[in-house]
């Protein structure tokens, strides 16, 4: 099953859900095969090779780095330099000229500076109620890290889960896969780094705040701890969206502190929704949650 963002009679997108046939003839996912690496074709691995390979098992993860703690978006140490911009919007990649154009006018909007104004503001996913998802997901919230054999899970304090499939599996087959909001992660480990590659990305997934990626997209990612941080490198690519390689590197300071769920449109969101537009935020201290303003 996949998600299709559609309008309901008061002109609101919501999420129905549709049954999408994969044909590879027809080329509706068949591009995704050429970002899939070759691993993809390699037979599958016996029990006993899993195991054997590095956090393939509870014996080998005792002897994994220390990942331990909260991991919240950070400043790169004194003296590193910033690598790619990767804020909330996206900005600072390789965008071909017309994604530039379309992005620059709905920023417009977003700053209220559009010819609507500020009644003309528009929402991301999370104003939706839907996942951010991979990439942009990592962008703005803590989050954990839980090792289990041949898997390592991205625990984010915005409800969305990573799965990391370090098994020695390859991607799904294209006639195969679903794409999802988190996508089909493929880890390795060089050394204490941890290397993922993500395909298979649902298209309603964010590079930033109303940025979506395509069913072309490829995110590969190099997670490092370094000292009391965590290093992240990113590179992206989607031929019908950027200009060659998006690179960036996101830091990450850890945290000893609980983990801190924070639950998207809940009795708690203040933001005042027509249809999809933002029209502001309800800051009564005094408001009915239930409805009543």
């Amino acid at each position: 099953m996949l998600f299709q963002r559609n309008k309901d009679s008061n002109g609101a997108r919501i999420l129905s859900a549709r049954t999408v046939l994969v044909a590879a003839a027809c080329g509706v996912f068949g591009v995704a095969s050429l970002s899939v690496t070759a691993s993809a074709q390699t037979a599958p691995k016996t029990a006993a090779q899993k195991a054997a390979l590095r956090g393939g098992s509870w014996d080998s993860i005792k002897a994994m780095p220390d990942w331990s703690g909260m991991w919240t978006p950070g400043r790169p140490p004194a003296g590193t330099p910033a690598v790619g911009g990767s804020g909330p919007f996206a900005t600072g990649a390789p965008w071909k000229p017309e994604v530039q154009a379309r992005l620059t006018a709905r920023m417009a909007r977003v700053r209220g500076e559009a010819e609507g104004g500020q009644q003309d503001i528009p929402l991301s996913n999370s104003g939706f109620c839907i996942p951010g998802g991979v990439p942009g997901n990592m962008a703005l919230v803590s989050h954990e890290y839980v090792f289990n054999p041949g898997r390592v899970v991205i625990l984010l304090e915005n409800s969305e889960v990573r799965r990391i499939w370090t098994d020695g599996r390859g991607h799904e087959p294209v006639e195969e896969a679903t794409p999802s909001f988190q996508g089909d992660s493929i880890g390795h480990w060089e050394g204490d780094t941890l290397v993922v590659e993500t395909t298979n990305i649902y298209p309603e997934a964010e590079f930033g705040f109303g940025n979506h990626v395509t069913d072309k997209t490829v995110v590969k990612e190099r997670f490092t701890r370094v000292g009391n941080k965590m290093r992240v490198e990113t590179a992206i690519t989607d031929p019908t969206l950027l200009n060659g390689v998006w690179n960036y590197t996101r830091w990450y300071d850890r945290e000893d502190r609980p983990f801190i769920e924070y639950v998207p449109c809940t009795m708690a969101d203040r933001a005042v929704k027509q249809g999809d537009l933002l029209k502001g935020m309800d800051f009564n201290p005094n408001r009915d949650p239930l409805g009543a303003k």
